[in-house]
C-alpha cells in the first residue's frame, strides 16, 4: 500500500457507491494517518461517518469475506481502508463521546508497526 492510496482510482464496489463521499477524508493508508483524520474531525463528521459505516458494515464484511485478498480490487482495498476507519472512529462514538480521548492532555498514539497485509 503506498501513501496516495486514496487518491489513485477514486471509487468504491457498485454496490458500496453511497458511502463513496466518505473516500476522500476516511481512505487513509495507516493508523496513524487514520487517527490524525479522527482528532482533526467535528464530532459531527465522526459521528455521519459511524452511523452510515455502521449500517452497512455487515454487508461490507460479507462482500469483503467472500474474495482472497489476492482477488482485491482498488476498489476492494479502499473499502477495506474505510473499514479500518471505522474501526477508529469506532473508539470515539462508542466509548469516548469525543474525537479526542478524554483527560489524555498531549499524548498521541504512535503505530510504529503495521501489521503485513497483501496489499490493502
Amino acid at each position: 500500500m503506498t501513501d496516495t492510496a486514496a487518491s489513485d482510482q477514486p471509487g468504491l464496489p457498485a454496490q458500496f457507491a453511497d458511502l463513496e463521499h466518505f473516500v476522500a477524508k476516511w481512505d487513509q493508508p495507516d493508523t496513524n494517518a487514520r487517527y490524525e483524520v479522527r482528532r482533526s474531525s467535528s464530532m459531527a463528521e465522526l459521528t455521519e461517518f459511524y452511523d452510515a459505516m455502521m449500517k452497512r458494515g455487515e454487508e461490507i464484511k460479507t462482500y469483503l469475506d467472500s474474495k482472497a485478498f489476492a482477488d482485491f480490487t482498488e476498489a476492494d482495498n479502499r473499502l477495506g481502508r474505510l473499514m479500518f476507519a471505522l474501526a477508529m472512529a469506532a473508539q470515539s462514538a462508542e466509548i469516548y463521546h469525543s474525537v479526542l480521548v478524554p483527560d489524555t492532555g498531549s499524548a498521541s498514539l504512535d503505530c510504529v508497526h503495521e501489521p503485513d497485509l497483501p496489499h490493502l
